[in-house]
């Protein structure tokens, strides 16, 4: 698919889930609803409209995690949005309004050793979603490893024009409950405006409408992964271990908490597959739920290593 067509589909797929008839199903899909809502003004009316998509004024902040995954659907939708559907409420037919983009400037800060086939899927769905993928890596340059100077390092180079970065983090991030969803960096940062339209999101909205696009996500989510960091600082969620009540849960339900979402998504796509590619990824997934039975926000992080330990 060309950029055009992956925006049109993340643009109908967004229309599709808004369609659900919220008051019937679990009360996730109409809290999801109002976030999808929130999140698309954010970027038609108060993003759009100060920075342009079009000359490299936005960029996207891309690490192949869930978060900025659903973030980036809907960042593509709306750009379908704006320069299709409401453009063709002028004059002109529809068949004369062009989607204007054929790539999105985006870049991933790699500040430590990512997991191979995380790696390989952010390669994957680079290509899948037409970004035009910068990587800073630190161990192959010179000077600080840090992430303020691996973002100068991107606006200094193939980012320069760019005035505001897309970013993915949700106020249940450490540190997310001081951050607003359009702001200027800090001093002792390179200066530009974080964009961050997903702020309001919980775990359980982020879980509902990532599996029922019916996307290809990381399989390590499927594996009791649930925020994943460096290879030597993250493991599965210890919350998700079959043992635990988790698992009882599971036995007794007999499904996901999202199970009607995998059941009824979007596009047909390997989601909810128990096949693995790799057979470490077999051994974890006997081991542990997928990270979508996990929906407090206040475990999501319970798999992250601290430093030093």
């Amino acid at each position: 698919m060309t950029l055009a067509e992956i925006s049109r589909h993340c643009y109908e797929l967004a229309q599709s889930y808004l369609d659900l008839d919220g008051s019937t199903l679990d009360g996730v899909i109409n809290e999801t609803q109002n976030a999808i809502r929130l999140t698309r003004d954010y970027f038609l009316e108060d993003i759009f409209t100060r920075w342009s998509p079009l000359d490299g004024e936005i960029s996207f902040s891309y690490n192949g995690g869930k978060d900025c995954q659903v973030l980036l659907l809907l960042y593509l939708g709306c750009l379908w949005e704006f320069f299709v559907v409401q453009a063709g409420k002028s004059q002109y037919a529809l068949q004369f309004q062009l989607f204007p983009m054929h790539s999105l400037p985006s870049v991933f800060i790699n500040l430590d050793e990512t997991f191979p086939i995380l790696y390989r899927f952010i390669n994957e769905s680079a290509a899948r979603y037409h970004l035009e993928l910068y990587e800073s890596c630190p161990q192959c340059n010179d000077g600080p490893c840090d992430m303020p100077s691996q973002f100068r390092r991107f606006l200094d180079g193939p980012g320069e024009g760019t005035r505001a970065i897309v970013i993915g983090v949700r106020y249940t991030d450490p540190f997310g409950d001081q951050l607003e969803p359009i702001q200027r960096t800090d001093s002792n940062w390179p200066d530009f405006v974080r964009l961050q339209p997903l702020l309001h999101w919980r775990l359980s909205n982020v879980w509902s409408f990532l599996l029922y696009s019916g996307e290809p996500i990381s399989e390590l989510y499927k594996v009791g992964f649930t925020s994943i960091g460096s290879i030597e600082g993250t493991t599965p969620n210890p919350h998700l271990l079959r043992t635990k009540h988790s698992g009882a849960r599971e036995k007794e339900e007999g499904r996901s908490p999202f199970q009607w979402e995998i059941d009824h998504r979007y596009i047909a796509s390997a989601t909810a597959r128990e096949e693995h590619s790799e057979e470490w990824l077999q051994s974890l997934a006997e081991q542990y739920l997928p990270g979508w039975y996990l929906t407090d926000d206040s475990l999501e992080r319970a798999g992250r290593l601290k430093k030093g330990k």
